[in-house]
């Protein structure tokens, strides 16, 4: 395995944890619908995601 890509991975894993503090420190000043809707939003983000890496064959 080259080198390039376990630093790539860290790289996205950073990231990755990086949005998710950031978006819990946000989800704290929002209402119960804006709760609602922020795990709906994100829960499609996901979902979408998972059916491009399925198309892509991962």
């Amino acid at each position: 395995m080259r080198l390039e890509y376990v630093l790539f991975g860290f790289g996205i894993l950073f990231c990755i944890a990086g949005v998710g503090y950031l978006a819990t420190e946000y989800v704290r000043y929002l209402s119960e619908v804006g709760k609602l809707v922020s795990l709906l939003l994100t829960v499609g983000m996901f979902a979408f995601l998972g059916k491009y890496f399925e198309g892509l064959g991962w």
